[in-house]
Parts: C-alpha cells; structure tokens; sequence
C-alpha cells in the first residue's frame, strides 16, 4: 500500500514537472515572439527594413520590330554597341505584347532629328543628338514608330515597364546654359587620367554644373563615344559633352605643337572653343599641360587653346559671329596642369558620400574602367611624375590667388537658371548640332547669370516609385517568426509526451 501510495506520488509529480515544462516552453516562445514583434515595431523603418524592401531594378524586355529585315532586327535586340542597323533612313515600328513606359534608344553615330510616336497617340521630335537617348511616354504604349529621314546606324533599342532603370540607363540632361567648371579634355579619358578626381568630386560629391569639352572626336574610333559617356555617367555628370572640330588620329601621334598645326586648323579650334567660353560663361577652366604631360600634341594643342581663348573671349572684335550669337565672356579662373605659378595640390583621397565613402580618385578610377578600350596602354590614375593627378597651378585669374586647394575658392557657384515648365516632348527639341562641327549647342542662351549669386539646392533626380511592398514583408516575417516558434514548441512537447509514455511500454 505505501509503495503503491509512494509510486502515484511519483508518478503525480512527473506529470507535474512535465506540465511546467510545458508551460515553461511556451512562456519563452511568448517572450520571443514578443521581442520581435517590439522590434519590427519601434526601430526606424531604414533598419527594419533594409533587407527587405525592394529594391531590384526594372528589367529591360524587347519586343518585335517591323520595317527593316529580320537580321537588323536582332542586331537592335542584341545588347552589343558594336553591331548595329545602318540605312539612309528609318522607317520602323516597335512593338511588345507588354506595356512598356519608356525607350531607350543608343545610336552608333550622331543621330539627326527623328521622330517617335506612341501607340497612345504620343509624339515626340528630338533633335538634341545624344548617342544614348532614354525617351519616357507620359503614358504606357504597347509600341511606337521610330522615323528618321537621314542617315542612321543604330545600335541597341531597350523597352521599361517601370522607372526603376538598370545602372547602364543613362538619362542625359541638355548641355549647362551655365558651367561652374568647363574641363576641356584633349581625348576621351584623360578626363581622368590627366585630372584625376575633378569630375566626380565636383560634380557628383558637391553638385556644382561641370561641363565637359572634348578637344577630339572619336565618332570613328567604335566603342570610344560610348566608353566617353559611360564614363562621364559612372563620374556623376548628367549634362551631356560637347565635342571639337578635329579627329583624333591614334596610329598618328603627336608629339608638337607644330605637329599638330601640320594636322589641324588651329584657328579653327580656337574659334570653336572661344564659343564655348561664351555658351558655357565658366567659372573656372581646368585643363592640360602646356607641355602634353608626356609630350602629347594634342596635349599640348589643349593647353595653348584654352591660353590664347581666355584672352580673347571677352573682346567681340575676336570671332564677332559667336559674340553676338552668345555675347562674351571673361573667364574668372584658369588652371593648367602642371602650371608652375600659384601652385596648389589637391587631394583626391578624402572620401565622398555620393561615392558610398570611395575617395575622388577611386570614382574617377571607376569612370576610366569603362574606357576598356583604352585599357591596353597601360594607364592607371596615379600620382607619378607626367601623370601626378593632383597638381595644377592658377594660370590666370580675377578673383586673386588662391588660399587653399581648391579650383572653386574665391568663387560662388553659379545660380541655377530657372527652366520654364515645358512638356517632355519640347525640352527634347530644345538643342541642334550647329553646322560646321558636332557640337550639341543651345538654340537661345539666357542672359549670363552672375557668377557671384548663391547656388540653390541641385535639382533632385526624378523621383523612383514608392516602394509598396513593405507592410506584406513585415506580415511575412511576423508570420514567419510565429510558425517557427510554434514548430519549435510542439516538437518539443511532443518530445516530452514520449519520454513520459516509453517507461510503460517498457512495462
């Protein structure tokens, strides 16, 4: 009787540890679940949500092309520069079983005006020239006809559904009414290897209005126009290059300035380039050596342009065509590299948070990666020597030397000019390539604005959707949580029941 009495006691008492157990597991469940409910709830939605949020980009799709052969179709389709659709004219009509909202469109040569109208009865007449040229419908279409009555050779057509573009989507911005820097490179990349971190630093880290001049063309020089603007992107410019009146000759190089007034008309490189002091009204200049660095021509032919334009810009006797088509202009600030008086030295190794904390030279390291063609010379953005990134001295100025190392100091950045508020479809008409040359140039210029008044704010890129997935995520990771918290705590009572049966079986 007592052993029969002492067995129920122990076998009460069992039950009663495996009750508390049970409680005890889920009590901590509770706990846990709790706990990330109050932090799903009370962190700032930038933590709670960054793994989660949505952040893929729009995928490009293609479509059908009709109006040309089968062959020149695929080769728009191909996502490859250097194959493309050449005719005298373009006469052809895109189409996809999916609504796309946008078009980009990348020519393989200067493109003349063209036309595109959409399935929803959208008609856009484009004359800016650019080589890559992302057209937006304010409405979606399911095609659109693309006519262009002069010679053409276009190379990639990519279609958006949505506003979230890959990296490679470039969306070019009409060459600066007003500069605060006008860098005028002699070939496309010594933007960077000659100037290291001034493109990315000034116009991407501290939003001032960089345009970029190219001495050289290199339109018959595939893939170099695409790497030039490639480059200019990854650097953080949005206002599209202009470009010279001469062509470089790679398997000519050369190595004097006679040499290069052998090759070229220098007076009317500079007539070209004085009218862009008087479109572009800079602040400041930055350019090459006067002595090409390692001893370029066309370096040098750089150097003495920029010399001789400065002097002459302000005063409508030099080039009177382009003075009372721009009015003139008195630069404030000239540097060349190198340049031995007012010397300063800048530094490029500070970290930039447009660049996520890279510093200005590894940004202008990245842009000169895309010039992959290039890539075989074996230049590197460096600090050595003929190519020391970092060394410049005020060649002339109006504003007194400077005190500290910087081509912006004693001057104001310029003041944003207003735009008037136009549709699309005009701001895309607003520029023509002036005859003579394929510089993209301003039909009218307004009024040159002081460069003394205060910038405003940079205007904002275009304004990505609102991203609507985010209370699902958090539904899902709640949901996520709760299940396994409840698998974990059945498994575990589950457990526990069969540890407290198998005695009897035993039995």
């Amino acid at each position: 009787m007592a052993y029969r009495i002492n067995k129920e006691i122990i076998n009460r008492n069992k039950i009663n540890k495996d009750g508390i157990h049970k409680v005890s597991i889920i009590k901590t469940a509770f706990k846990i679940f709790t706990a990330a409910t109050m932090l799903l709830l009370f962190l700032p939605p930038s933590d709670v949500w960054a793994d989660t949020e949505d952040t893929s980009q729009t995928e490009y799709f293609t479509g059908q092309i009709s109006g040309i052969d089968e062959y020149s179709a695929s080769q728009l389709w191909d996502n490859n520069s250097m194959t493309y659709f050449k005719g005298n004219s373009i006469d052809i009509t895109i189409s996809s079983d999916k609504k796309f909202t946008a078009a980009y469109l990348v020519w393989n040569t200067i493109p003349g005006a063209y036309t595109i109208t959409s399935s929803s009865n959208e008609k856009y007449s484009i004359e800016d020239g650019f080589l890559h040229k992302l057209v937006e419908f304010d409405n979606p279409a399911d095609s659109f006809r693309l006519k262009c009555p002069d010679g053409v050779e276009l190379c990639d057509l990519y279609l958006f559904s949505g506003e979230n573009y890959p990296d490679f989507v470039q969306r070019w911005e009409a060459p600066c009414r007003q500069a605060d820097i006008l860098v005028l490179s002699a070939h496309a990349d010594d933007e960077y290897l000659m100037f290291g971190g001034t493109i990315p630093y000034y116009a991407k880290e501290r939003g001032l209005k960089v345009q970029v001049a190219y001495l050289t063309t290199h339109f018959d020089e595939q893939p170099r126009p695409h790497e030039l603007l490639n480059g200019l992107w990854t650097a953080g410019v949005k206002n599209y290059p202009v470009f010279g009146v001469i062509g470089d000759i790679p398997l000519k190089p050369i190595h004097s300035l006679e040499e290069a007034d052998a090759l070229y008309d220098l007076d009317m490189v500079l007539e070209w380039f004085v009218a862009q002091i008087r479109i572009f009204k800079p602040s400041v200049i930055v350019t090459h050596d006067i002595n090409g660095e390692y001893g370029h021509g066309a370096h040098m032919l750089a150097a003495k342009t920029v010399q001789d334009a400065v002097a002459v810009s302000a005063d409508s006797s030099y080039f009177p065509d382009s003075a009372n088509k721009y009015g003139v202009w008195d630069v404030p600030k000239t540097y060349l590299h190198f340049w031995e008086e007012n010397k300063i030295v800048m530094d490029w190794e500070q970290p930039l948070d447009s660049f996520g904390g890279l510093t200005a030279r590894d940004a202008a390291e990245l842009a000169y990666n895309e010039h992959k063609s290039q890539h075989k010379w074996g230049f590197i953005v460096g600090y050595w020597e003929q190519y020391d990134i970092r060394r410049f001295g005020l060649y002339r100025t109006l504003v007194g030397v400077d005190e500290k190392a910087d081509f912006m100091d004693h001057i104001e950045p310029v003041k944003v000019i207003e735009e008037t508020t136009t549709p699309e479809a005009e701001t895309q008409t607003s520029y023509e390539t002036s005859e003579g040359d394929e510089t993209a140039i301003p039909k009218e210029t307004s009024p040159a604005t002081d460069a003394s008044e205060t910038a405003k704010a940079p205007t904002p890129s275009k304004k990505q959707p609102e991203n609507q997935s985010k209370p699902a995520a958090g539904i899902v990771i709640i949901a996520a949580i709760t299940a396994a918290i409840a698998i974990i705590a059945a498994v575990g009572i589950i457990i526990k029941i069969i540890k407290k049966k198998a005695p009897d079986r035993k039995k």
